[in-house]
């Protein structure tokens, strides 16, 4: 829901909102929603709009289908607004008609369930409580707080927000991120729940008692669903810079990846979106922009999207211990159709409100609709959910302790495939008796899946920190750090600060030690992306030539600081992986005096082949032709990874003579054929020219839209870790079809601009300015009156002819190095 670019959510956060009021918004004259339903079955009518409700977020309906929704009054209320000082609580038939006021005593009141016993339960930013009629005159006369915010942000719509009931009658609610500030959470009992930096799920009784959290590592979760079965199911209110909101199946224990203190980069290490650090969940599929609500119909949800304008289906799949899903669109509407929290009445219909127009600040518009499904025209809906099948049984079982297996049987299933299965066993793991020895004795790759279970105990515990954190195995030293940076951990900077200055560090310890060193010293969003804190140990003379060299690689090439002459410096250190960094960044530079450097390394004699080769691909987007000519002699070169960089430089040119495709491939369809014939050729793959091409700005450009190591950029997704999945067909065929697998979070906007021109790039957010991700993975704003179009591209943004620029035994070297960690790879990426 109401969602702000992340400059404007900064500045926000600075301020007080509720005392530096913002200025009256302009709403033009007509907000038409022009709903287009686009599946059979499906009914939209509008019940009641403004002035009679205004601004409406949450809703509810009672067994009599009288609706309760909430009025807001108090949302970034601007210079000028004449309506209450506060929400109003407001009931309407089930026509949309006698409104009448029940309660308007609440601020930035975000949601609204109904409670037994005629107790209303309302969420404000800093506060769950409830109230009640006492003397049945429809007006609210107690109050009681339930669970109250201790913090000092203030944002109104990031903290408590989506409310659910769970079947055996607990109140589930939800907090966002709260701008990573830190919070503590207490309840009318007295019980406590504290953090820092990511949202929670919790639940305590109805009357606010024995509070809990269920599960963390949210950005936002604002729609909250139990089913009748009890499973939890959460929509993500913003992704900030790491797009797609999610729908997220919520298990007891889990951790679902997203720390706001972290910082806003889209990239850090101990920061997961879709599962990729160990322990964490990922999504079941993502849900659109600004979802506020999840409803549950047949066997799958109702998904309302504020910034997309639509209501969207998701049906549910079994997938292992999980779910899989797919969104079908069932209705949309323009920019003055944005639908916010939904409920659903006792005759099966689902209300919704609509909060109208895009500005924060209110601004006196709404709309209530009602949304009725014909079940026996829904062909798009599925009927019914599904039972648990085994996977799922055993998960639960395993959760809640009533099945129990070896140690060694859950370590399988930890390491397994099975993201919510690994995550059940991590839960069960945690309650083993663990002792120094029991652990030591375990193999490396099941010490550190013992270890990632071992933080569901207690997060600030340091003895097994303490004991591992010089452990040979680097997986095992980065779940420390991990573990470190998370809980906060003072008494290991030392250790830290030591590692940076390790010489023997790799790559991907040194992000890790990094954002480590960023957190202890009070700077947790400084993450692996600061230039300040990278520039200052590139210049700084204690730091090691490859710890320089690893800092270059995440340094911005066009920082004032990064001179060719620091560039040149550096090489004069004769460290080869700093000198391979240098030889990357005068390349990225672009600019015929880098080239000029790299020139006089290419005809080198002396400088190591590794050195050359970089220098080579680097003069590829040269035209000088003292740079082309030197090209066309090194092609000819006596030792083959020199002629062979040189010849594909020439690629494209009249000076190229050796590049010729095979007239024999296969059809793109047939990854099989593909495969077959990259095994049949001659030799081995050979991962380190692999990684060249990965980096070859004119020939794979593999690193435009992806990031490897360190280096390349964000548009599409981080390919570090991809050899993980261990499934080289299914790389194979993501790079030959594109197309065909398309992971919606990398669905491409296309937008037709009011100066003539278009646009193409990835939706991050949109609330009255769109932000997207452009094609070279920075950040573009625009104004909804320069948008004259919008359509979503469900292709990717990777061409499809991509092999036509590569030769098999290219194509081979390429997978080789996708599918192999640098280590089996003996790369230096």
């Amino acid at each position: 829901m109401l969602r702000l670019s992340l400059s404007c959510l900064l500045l926000l956060q600075s301020t007080l909102w509720a005392v530096e009021a913002p200025k009256m918004p302009v709403v033009p004259a007509e907000v038409l929603p022009q709903i287009e339903v686009l599946q059979p079955g499906v009914k939209l009518t509008l019940l009641a709009e403004h002035p009679e409700l205004v601004t409406p977020t949450g809703i509810d309906v009672d067994a009599k289908g009288q609706i309760w929704l909430i009025a807001c009054h108090t949302h970034f209320r601007p210079e000028g607004y004449t309506g209450p000082a506060h929400d109003e609580i407001l009931t309407f038939d089930a026509q949309g008609k006698n409104r009448r006021v029940f309660y308007n005593k609440t601020q930035a009141t975000m949601n609204l369930q109904l409670g037994r016993d005629g107790w209303v339960y309302l969420a404000e930013r800093s506060r769950i409580l409830r109230v009640k009629d006492t003397n049945a005159d429809g007006v609210g006369d107690l109050e009681e707080n339930l669970a109250t915010l201790d913090t000092v942000s203030d944002y109104p719509h990031n903290g408590l927000s989506g409310m659910a009931w769970h079947p055996d009658g607990g109140l589930v609610f939800a907090l966002g991120e709260n701008f990573g500030k830190d919070w503590t959470l207490t309840a009318r009992d007295g019980s406590k729940v504290s953090g820092r930096g990511e949202g929670g799920i919790f639940r305590c009784t109805p009357e606010g008692k024995k509070m809990r959290r269920i599960a963390r590592g949210f950005w936002n979760p604002f729609g909250l669903l139990v089913r009748k079965d009890g499973e939890i199911f959460a929509a993500e209110n913003d992704p900030g810079s790491r797009p797609p909101c999610r729908l997220l199946n919520i298990v007891e224990g889990a951790d679902y990846g997203f720390q706001w203190v972290y910082g806003s980069a889209p990239v850090h290490p101990f920061v997961a979106w879709n599962g990729e650090l160990r322990g964490t969940l990922g999504m079941v599929h993502p849900c659109g922009e600004g979802p506020c609500a999840v409803k549950e119909l047949g066997g799958g949800v109702l998904i309302p999207s504020w910034s997309n304008h639509c209501v969207d289906y998701f049906p549910l799949t079994r997938q292992g211990a999980g779910y899989t899903s797919q969104r079908i669109e069932l209705l949309r509407g323009s920019d003055f159709f944005r639908p916010v929290c939904m409920a659903q009445g006792p005759d099966g219909s689902f209300y919704m409100t609509d909060w109208v127009f895009s500005s924060y600040p209110i601004h006196a518009r709404g709309r209530l609709w009602k949304l009725e499904i014909d079940a026996t025209k829904a062909s798009w809906l599925k009927p019914s959910a599904e039972a648990p099948n085994a996977a799922a049984q055993l998960a639960q079982g395993l959760r809640s302790g009533q099945v129990k297996l070896s140690v060694t049987q859950l370590l399988s299933h930890a390491r397994g495939k099975d993201a919510y299965l690994s995550d059940a066993a991590l839960t069960a793991l945690a309650r083993e008796n663990w002792t120094p020895e029991t652990f030591q004795a375990l193999p490396a790759a099941d010490r550190v899946w013992a270890l990632v279970a071992l933080r569901r105990t207690d997060l600030v515990e340091e003895k097994w920190v303490r004991s591992l954190l010089g452990d040979p195995d680097p997986e095992i030293r980065f779940e420390c750090l991990r573990w470190i940076a998370d809980a906060v951990l003072i008494s290991f900077a030392a250790d830290v600060e030591k590692m940076l200055a390790d010489p023997t560090l790799d790559y991907r310890l040194f992000e890790a030690a990094l954002a480590t060193w960023n957190t202890l010293r009070g700077e947790p969003g400084a993450g692996v992306t600061n230039p300040e804190v990278l520039v200052g140990r590139i210049l700084d003379t204690a730091t090691p030539a490859k710890i320089k060299g690893y800092a270059l690689r995440l340094a911005p090439v066009a920082d004032k600081r990064i001179t060719i002459a620091l560039l040149r410096d550096l090489l004069g250190q004769k460290d080869d992986q700093l000198s391979l960094e240098v030889v990357r960044s005068l390349a990225a530079k672009n600019a015929d005096d880098a080239r000029a450097i790299l020139a006089e390394l290419a005809r080198d004699e002396n400088q190591p082949a590794a050195l050359r080769t970089e220098a080579i691909q680097g003069l590829s987007t040269s035209s000088l032709p003292a740079h082309q000519s030197l090209l066309v002699a090194l092609s000819s070169h006596p030792a083959s990874p020199l002629a062979q960089e040189a010849q594909r430089a020439l690629r494209f040119t009249p000076e190229d003579k050796t590049f010729a495709l095979n007239p024999q491939r296969p059809i793109f369809e047939n990854t099989a054929a593909w495969l077959r014939l990259l095994d049949s050729l001659p030799g081995k793959a050979d991962a380190e020219n692999g990684r060249r091409l990965f980096f070859h700005p004119k020939v794979a450009l593999c690193a435009n839209c992806h990031r490897h190591s360190g280096r390349g950029n964000v548009v599409g997704p981080d390919l570090s870790l991809v050899f993980q999945q261990g499934d080289r067909s299914a790389l194979l065929r993501s790079i030959l079809e594109p197309h065909r697998e398309v992971a919606p979070q990398f669905y491409p906007t296309q937008l037709k601009l009011a100066d003539g021109t278009d646009f193409i790039g990835i939706l991050l957010r949109s609330s009255s300015t769109e932000v997207y991700r452009d094609l070279t993975g920075k950040e573009r704003t625009f104004q909804k009156a320069d948008i004259v179009s919008r359509t979503e591209l469900k292709t990717s943004l990777m061409p499809a002819g991509l092999v036509a620029s590569l030769t098999d035994a290219e194509l081979r070297d390429l997978l080789a190095f996708l599918t192999k960690s640098s280590t089996e790879a003996g790369t230096t990426p």
